[in-house]
């Protein structure tokens, strides 16, 4: 059986609740992920139509269009800027809103500003919001919270609750 000092990752091995909660937490990045892709990609189109339509010779590309960190910053960057937003001004996004999910302070509340964005502030490269939950699931504590949501001191939690 888990423990309170045992890891996250053993908690949720016990715990078909815990598993369940971390399923709605993927789905809910999923969707919003999408959402703020598709948004990144029509203004990506556009600062290149506009670029295009600007240049005398069109196959003269800047280094920014093609270096490879490129998209995941600009998805990552509005979905940052969504999420924390989002959060501060409703609770929940879009994708926590249809799995049922929102965020709240120890006190029940809707996150601060400062907290809101401290704790979506690894959404802005995918690999940074892998490491926020791996690592806090890989370390004893509560098994609902990235690494993040420890120093905002805000945690995501069921709608009913």
């Amino acid at each position: 059986m888990a423990t309170e000092t045992s890891t996250g990752f053993r908690q949720i091995y016990y715990s078909r609740k815990l598993q369940d909660y971390w399923i709605r937490r993927l789905i809910a990045i999923i969707i919003d992920s999408i959402i703020m892709s598709i948004a990144a990609w029509i203004i990506m189109a556009l600062i290149m139509l506009a670029y295009l339509m600007s240049i005398n010779e069109p196959f003269a590309m800047p280094w920014w269009t093609m270096h490879g960190l490129t998209f995941p910053f600009l998805s990552g960057m509005p979905l940052f800027l969504y999420s924390a937003l989002t959060e501060y001004f409703y609770g929940y996004t879009f994708g926590k809103r249809i799995m049922g999910l929102k965020v709240v302070t120890a006190e029940g509340k809707k996150p601060a500003i400062g907290m809101a964005f401290l704790r979506n502030a690894t959404k802005i490269y995918g690999l940074a919001l892998l490491l926020d939950v791996v690592v806090a699931l890989a370390l004893p504590g509560d098994p609902t919270k990235k690494y993040t949501d420890r120093f905002a001191v805000a945690t995501v939690v069921t709608m009913s609750s």
